[in-house]
C-alpha cells in the first residue's frame, strides 16, 4: 500500500509583514499543495494522509471548495485529514458541515476515533484539535481494534503546548506507521515508522533548509519511507563576519557569489557579526535590496577605541563609565556590558 504523508501546507498563510520579496508566500502554498496531488495521482497513491493545518486559520467554504475539488481527482486516492492547532474546530467551523467528496475522511472528532479504508485492510486513527493548545500528552497506549488490518495514526503536536511526546510512546505501540504533523522541519523520529512531515514549504523566513513531504509503501506491516523535497522556496541561513577593515563593496561581493550559485528558489536571511567601523558601520539596506536577499539582522557592536573615548569624555559620564567597566574582572557580560552602555551613551 503506497501513501503520501503531507502536513502544515497552511493555506491562506500571508507574508510576513517587513520582510521583502514574499509576495509570492501564499500562492506557492498553494501551487506545492496542487503538485502533491498531482503526483498523488501520477504515482498511483493509495491513501494521502494530511496531518493538520492544512489551512493556516479557520478556511472560508470556497477555500473547502477548492480543497475539495483537488482531492476529486485522484478518486484512486483515499484522503484521510485532521485538523490541526492552526485550523481547529470550532461550533461555527466550515469545517463542521461541509460536504466532503467519497475520497475523503475528515476526523474531526475531538477524542480518538478511526476510519476503516475499503479494499485497503488498512485503519486510520486520529482526532482534531477543537482548540488551540492541547496539553495532555494524548498519543501514550493507544489501543488498535482487533483485526488483521494495516495500522496508522495521524496526529499533530509535538512541544509543550500541542500534545506532547516521546519517540519511545511508540515502541510497542501496534502501529504500522505515525504521520505526525506540527514542528516545521522534517524528521523521521523513528525511522521508517514516526515521522514529522514538516511544512509542504515554508511558512515565513525562520523555516528554513528544504521542505516537501514523504512518500512510502507498508508491505506486511513494515513500512519503508523517503523524503521527497518541494523547491519552491527555500530560506538559507547566512553569517557574514564583519571586521572593521572590511568594505561594503567586499560584503556585496561575497554575497553576490553566494547568490551567482544558488538556484532561484533559494532566499538568503544575512545576519551580520563581529565588530564595525564605528563611523562607517555596515549598509545593511544595501544588502537587502540584492536579488534572494530576503532579511538582514545586524548584530554588529561598533569597534569603539576606548582609549581615545576616555581621553576625549574624561570626568564626563561616557569617561567614568569606561574606566569603572575596565576595573572590574574581565568576562563576557563585562565585555557585553561596556560595549552596550558604551553604544547607548554615544546615542545619547
Amino acid at each position: 500500500m503506497k501513501f503520501i504523508h503531507i502536513a502544515d501546507i497552511h493555506l491562506g498563510a500571508k507574508p510576513v509583514q517587513g520582510e521583502t520579496r514574499e509576495e509570492d508566500r501564499e500562492n506557492e502554498s498553494w501551487q506545492a499543495f496542487k503538485e502533491v496531488i498531482s503526483r498523488a495521482r501520477q504515482e498511483q497513491v493509495q491513501i494521502l494522509l494530511i496531518a493538520g493545518d492544512l489551512f493556516h486559520r479557520q478556511p472560508l467554504v470556497r477555500e473547502l471548495k477548492e480543497v475539495n475539488a483537488q482531492f476529486s481527482t485522484i478518486p484512486q486516492t483515499q484522503v484521510v485529514l485532521i485538523a490541526g492547532n492552526r485550523d481547529y474546530l470550532t461550533a461555527e467551523s466550515c469545517y463542521q458541515t461541509f460536504p466532503w467528496g467519497e475520497n475523503v475522511h475528515f476526523l474531526k472528532q475531538s477524542h480518538m476515533e478511526y476510519v476503516e479504508l475499503e479494499g485497503l485492510d488498512t485503519r486510520v486513527y486520529g482526532f482534531s484539535y477543537w482548540q488551540r493548545e492541547i496539553t495532555e500528552p494524548m498519543y501514550q497506549d493507544i489501543k488498535v481494534k482487533d483485526g488483521d488490518y494495516c495500522n496508522i495514526l495521524l496526529g499533530h503536536g509535538g512541544d509543550e503546548k500541542h500534545i506532547p511526546f516521546r519517540s519511545n510512546d511508540f515502541d510497542k505501540s501496534a502501529f504500522d506507521y505515525v504521520a505526525f504533523g506540527h514542528i516545521h522541519k522534517p524528521v523521521e523520529i523513528v525511522k521508517d515508522k514516526v515521522v514529522m512531515a514538516g511544512a509542504l514549504q515554508p511558512v515565513d523566513c525562520s523555516d528554513t533548509g528544504e521542505h516537501g513531504y514523504f512518500q512510502g509503501e507498508i508491505k506486511d506491516h513494515v513500512c519503508k519511507t523517503e523524503f521527497v523535497p518541494l523547491h519552491y522556496c527555500e530560506y538559507v541561513p547566512l553569517i557574514l563576519k564583519v571586521s572593521p577593515e572590511i568594505t561594503q563593496s567586499a560584503l556585496q561581493e561575497y554575497v553576490l557569489s553566494r547568490i551567482r550559485v544558488a538556484p532561484k528558489y533559494q532566499k538568503f536571511r544575512i545576519t551580520l557579526k563581529g565588530f564595525c567601523d564605528e563611523e562607517h558601520p555596515v549598509d545593511a539596506n544595501q544588502l537587502r535590496s540584492m536579488e534572494q536577499v530576503v532579511q538582514v539582522t545586524d548584530r554588529c557592536c561598533a569597534d569603539y577605541d576606548f582609549e581615545k573615548l576616555k581621553l576625549q569624555y574624561g570626568q564626563q559620564i561616557l569617561g567614568r563609565y569606561i574606566r569603572t567597566l575596565e576595573e572590574m574582572p574581565q568576562n563576557e557580560v563585562t565585555k557585553k556590558a561596556l560595549y552596550y552602555g558604551v553604544e547607548a551613551l554615544m546615542a545619547e
